[in-house]
């Protein structure tokens, strides 16, 4: 296995599109390899295989292929690349010089293509190529554009513009591109339509069908044509989805009518689908044997917008969204809400099971109110560990940290990479289109084309680049700056309840000796102003209470003794209720968003001296429940 992993081979490749394809047998598969095998016998090449795509874009280089040759040369495994001519690679000319320039010199390909007399190791042979590629993808975007006027002017005239039929119809046997009615399907659709004119939603239709056993669109169309496609599940043929049904309810094909260019791609080089404006659509009527009714279509639409129910008190946004999954499935879990509903009715439930039924996933559910206390309780549990371990702690989050923040490092290190090379790639290119130039190799009209289309992609870079610098440094530093939290966990926060006066102040550590100079630091500062603290209430951490301490349970700690000494009334709220201290919990959230989140500490010096300055803004800014006054403000009009 090892020998054949280090084996080095020649690859034939061969591609054809669909515009390829009406250009007759020369330049059919069987053509191109028939040609490159003939090539490569004559030359003497040795270990050879062919590979090819059939049925893609020149300007797609996501083909399977191709995509398996990029790995074997990645892997060492390719020593030459033989194609019939270069448009065979691809139409795309940035991309295919890139490959030509670039990629096949640093990896030690050769490469030929036969008939453009091109060979990587004879270097005259390769001036003409930026030509060339400009050329094919010149090309490729003037049948992109021949091909768009003809699907324009057949959806004009209402002719199916191919593809799969709609569920209920079939190819008419006379002409494939008109529609006629399916025996077996048809009557499927009928009854769609019946049941939503009665009342039922699409979901409850999916599930209707579903227990009747009534075979699915995809499966439907594969049963009878043995073709398959993207999303088929033949294990579950007639299991139904809500889509599926919405689908149908919303397809005018069903009142005889044609549809034509719902969807179109980006550009011939983006081969993505979107949805066009309904605007640019073009909708011929009576194209051929309707399935419903004008009457019942109406019904339809106007039972689905009386059904659609306006969600009240719906605004507040999911703060779990995207962060819990299904134990069993590993599908999203989803927020189940409604007005109907009270707020701790709120529940979490599987995707799948809400779409597809309990044939595919369990029943579970677990309550909002409920997710929110676990998850409350294990980030008591993980700040009490960070004060009582913080080495252990920032380890651990190291740890956890470390290998996302590598991914993500890593990941756009390469893209830095891949960006800084082309940059400097499109200089040369800039370099040698402007000899070309001068030596009459490419016009200037050429030469004007496409130092626009370098000078577009040069900005870009120039644009992009900074952007990933920013968001590497970022990491970086979020990387190694784990003590961060730690800091934050380490801050004494008093509030005076009468003057909403707080008092802020960093340590090392927090234990019973830092909360017990706390108390001294904070009366004092307290008298300062004028205030005399009489009673300070805690929460049940062991830096202020033994009380749930196995062995020191009957000893006051240094705090309460520092209280009593102090001749202050030391309060304990009840356990895990942390809104008895509400005013405190508060802060810390507006202590998050002004202070914290915007700020880098590099020492506890550093941190204490921030926080000082923190404290003194927080003091001075305007608060409701003193009329709009900061407590420094209030504090000198009544006290």
């Amino acid at each position: 296995m090892a020998g054949q992993e280090n084996q080095q081979y020649t690859v034939l490749y061969g591609r054809l599109s669909q515009e390829d394809e009406r250009a007759g047998e020369s330049n059919s598969i069987q053509h191109q390899r028939t040609l490159l095998e003939k090539y490569a016998k004559e030359k003497g090449f040795e270990n050879t295989i062919f590979l090819a795509d059939d049925g893609y874009s020149g300007t797609n280089f996501e083909r399977p292929s191709w995509k398996k040759i990029v790995e074997m040369i990645e892997a060492g495994q390719v020593a030459n690349l033989i194609v019939k001519d270069a448009s065979r690679l691809g139409r795309e000319y940035l991309q295919v010089g890139y490959y030509m320039e670039i990629y096949f010199p640093q990896k030690n390909v050769r490469f030929i293509a036969v008939n453009d007399g091109v060979d990587s190791t004879v270097e005259s042979s390769n001036d003409f190529n930026p030509i060339r590629n400009w050329a094919n993808e010149l090309h490729a975007k003037d049948t992109s554009r021949k091909v768009r006027a003809v699907m324009k002017m057949k959806a004009e005239q209402g002719e199916r513009l191919g593809g799969r039929p709609p569920y209920g119809y079939r190819k008419s046997d006379g002409d494939a591109n008109t529609l006629v009615p399916d025996e077996d399907t048809a009557p499927v659709v009928k009854r769609i339509f019946s049941l939503c004119a009665a009342g039922n939603g699409p979901k409850r239709i999916a599930t209707i069908l579903t227990k009747e056993q009534v075979v699915n669109p995809s499966n439907a169309y594969y049963r009878k044509t043995g073709k398959s496609h993207r999303g088929l599940d033949t294990t579950r043929p007639c299991l139904w989805s809500s889509n599926s049904v919405t689908s149908i309810l919303n397809n005018e094909v069903y009142l005889g009518h044609s549809v034509g260019l719902r969807t179109t791609t980006i550009s011939y080089k983006n081969k993505q689908r979107v949805e066009r404006p309904e605007s640019e659509r073009f909708v011929v009527k009576n194209t051929h044997e309707a399935l419903v009714t004008q009457e019942q279509w109406d019904i339809v639409q106007e039972v689905r917008q009386h059904k659609k129910r306006v969600p009240k008190h719906m605004d507040e946004p999911n703060i779990f969204s995207g962060l819990v999954f299904c134990a069993d499935c590993g599908k999203p879990l989803v927020l189940h809400r409604a007005s109907t509903m009270k707020r701790t009715e709120y529940n979490f439930k599987c995707y799948t099971y809400g779409k597809k039924g309990k044939t595919v996933c369990t029943p579970h559910h677990i309550r909002e109110f409920e997710l929110k206390a676990v998850v409350l309780e294990d980030l008591r549990r993980v700040t009490h560990f960070a004060r009582m371990k913080e080495k252990q702690f920032a380890a651990y989050i190291g740890s956890k940290n470390t290998l996302e923040l590598r991914r993500e490092m890593n990941t756009i290190q390469k893209d830095l990479d891949t960006m800084r090379r082309r940059r400097e790639e499109l200089s040369k290119l800039f370099k040698r289109l402007y000899e070309d130039n001068v030596l009459g190799r490419v016009t200037d009209e050429q030469y004007r084309m496409l130092a626009g289309d370098y000078t577009s992609e040069q900005k870009a870079l120039e644009e992009q680049i900074p952007e990933k610098e920013a968001r590497l440094e970022k990491l970086k530093a979020a990387s190694a700056n784990v003590n961060t939290f730690v800091e934050k966990a380490k801050q004494y926060t008093a509030i005076d309840e009468f003057t909403r006066l707080r008092f802020l102040a960093a340590y090392p550590e927090q234990s019973t000796y830092s909360s017990a100079d706390f108390l001294r630091k904070l009366t004092a500062w307290y008298a300062r102003r004028g205030i005399r603290v009489e009673c300070v209430q805690t929460d049940n951490g062991f830096e202020f209470t033994n009380r749930f301490s196995n062995s020191k349970r009957d000893l006051q700690t240094l705090f309460e003794k520092t209280a009593a000494e102090l001749g202050i009334r030391h309060k304990l709220i009840r356990p895990y209720t942390p809104r008895h201290n509400g005013k405190v919990e508060r802060s810390h959230r507006e202590d998050q968003k002004r202070f914290y989140s915007c700020h880098d500490f590099y020492s506890l010096d550093d941190f204490a001296k921030q926080l000082v300055v923190h404290n003194s803004r927080s003091n001075n800014l305007p608060m409701r429940p003193l009329h709009w006054l900061s407590p420094i403000e209030f504090i000198v009009q009544y006290v």
